[in-house]
């Protein structure tokens, strides 16, 4: 879905298929990058954090953009995003007292994961900007 709107990059790599197979390759690529570098707890640790993040981005996304929409009462989104931060830093205390790395693996991959959707959706946004700009120029002529 992230992908038809453009809001995620997508490349083939000559593979055939559909989207849905070449996120299942994708999935199963970086399940073999996260095991050949950390063991399972550890990788369970990542799931945890990278989960409830992504847990309260929606819940924030439902609270400010879409409440009228779904027609969903503020309280649940926000009892969800305090009850998912009260777990997370509940997690994120325990992992800095017994394996800080883990969450400096986490924190960082969020960094490049917003950083490279950042530029993404700048060149996403320019792209179609010069592409307004060609068709307007043909319409013209």
């Amino acid at each position: 879905m992230l992908t038809e709107m453009k809001l995620v990059p997508h490349r083939h790599f000559g593979m055939p298929g559909s989207i849905q197979k070449h996120t299942l390759v994708y999935t199963v690529v970086l399940g073999l990058v996260l095991t050949a570098f950390f063991d399972l707890s550890r990788i369970a640790a990542l799931g945890i954090v990278f989960y409830l993040v992504m847990d309260v981005a929606i819940h924030w996304g439902v609270l400010r953009y879409l409440r009228e929409d779904v027609k969903a009462s503020a309280w649940v989104p926000v009892m969800a995003i305090l009850l998912d931060l009260l777990v997370l830093g509940g997690f994120v205390w325990v992992k800095l007292n017994t394996d800080p790395f883990v969450i400096g693996v986490a924190v960082a991959t969020m960094i490049v994961i917003a950083v490279a959707e950042q530029i993404f959706l700048k060149k996403s946004e320019n792209s179609r900007q010069s592409g307004d700009e060609e068709s307007h120029a043909h319409d013209h002529h």
